[in-house]
């Protein structure tokens, strides 16, 4: 059995100091994104190496041009053009580096249209396709074009390239046949996106769509969100007390209903660690070691 890892979001910068006020016995891997420069990356490299510490990459790499994503499913052939330079540039570099993985949102920009619940944080017209502006066999084809390249350039570097859902309206299943028909690319769940998308778009079924991408799914973005009226704010530590809280999402019921279904995934603690004590984070890493482990898992103890 492959153990799996649990990890820390470690964006910006990275500090031995702030791995130390994070991580514990649980922790064994990290997830990097939006550097400095190639010297913080090179320091990050040799700790966990140095470590035995495992780190996978969130794009942009680097901040130097902003946090950018690449626009994966543009139908524009010049902004796809550039979409698929920026990824080969990014996984270069994140194998010279020894990443696990290199990770990318898809789709990007997300694809949705009215009706749906008017949440001010979801993405504006100006960063999401309507259905108009991408149709669903345009769709289509972008992903097969996506997925092949995709695959073509993991061989190409040796680096596994993964992808994390954005919110995809109805073509959920284009999203979903695309992962079956390429399953050497890697699904990044994240529990925050599912519930908002559950409470956003009409008819969305967060558990028929984990029994679709259960045996696609290499690691979670482990994360609550706290819904006040027409705002949500996300990124919030999944603690007990909110599992039947009507206020919050559903992130602890959809990671136990994975686990039951897949048994290799590694979990990122994507949260703001600040707004909890360090007790209260010690215990979000146990319940999340326990829980995973009696679903037929195997966490990884760091010595």
């Amino acid at each position: 059995m492959i153990p799996r890892r649990l990890q820390i979001g470690m964006w910006d910068q990275f500090t031995e100091e702030r791995w130390e006020r994070l991580a514990d016995k649980h922790i064994s891997g990290m997830e990097i994104c939006s550097f400095p420069n190639r010297e913080a990356l090179v320091e990050v490299s040799d700790f966990c190496r140095n470590q035995r510490i495992a780190f996978g990459v969130h794009a942009p790499i680097l901040r130097e041009g902003g946090y950018r994503l690449p626009q994966v499913n543009a139908p524009e052939p010049e902004i796809f053009r550039e979409a698929l330079e920026q990824i080969t540039a990014e996984v270069q570099l994140a194998s010279s580096m020894g990443a696990d993985y290199m990770l990318f949102h898809y789709p990007f920009y997300p694809v949705f249209q009215e009706p749906f619940a008017p949440y001010p944080r979801l993405p504006d017209p100006e960063h999401r396709y309507s259905y108009n502006q991408l149709s669903k066999p345009k769709f289509r084809e972008m992903s097969k074009r996506l997925f092949e390249f995709l695959c073509e350039l993991q061989v190409r570097y040796g680096q596994r390239i993964v992808l994390e859902h954005d919110f995809f309206g109805d073509y959920e299943d284009v999203f979903v046949d695309s992962f079956h028909a390429y399953p050497e690319i890697g699904f990044v769940l994240d529990t925050a996106r599912l519930d908002i998308a559950r409470r956003a778009f009409h008819g969305f079924d967060p558990y028929y769509f984990l029994d679709r991408m259960a045996s696609q799914v290499y690691s979670v973005h482990y994360s609550n969100v706290f819904y006040d009226e027409d705002k949500f704010t996300h990124h919030l530590p999944v603690l007990p007390e909110h599992d039947h809280d009507v206020n919050h999402g559903d992130a602890y019921a959809y990671l136990r209903y994975l686990a039951d279904r897949n048994s290799r995934f590694h979990v990122t603690f994507e949260h703001n660690a600040s707004l909890i004590t360090r007790q209260q984070l010690q215990q979000i890493y146990d319940r999340t070691a326990f829980m995973l482990q009696e679903q037929g898992g195997h966490v990884l103890i760091r010595p």
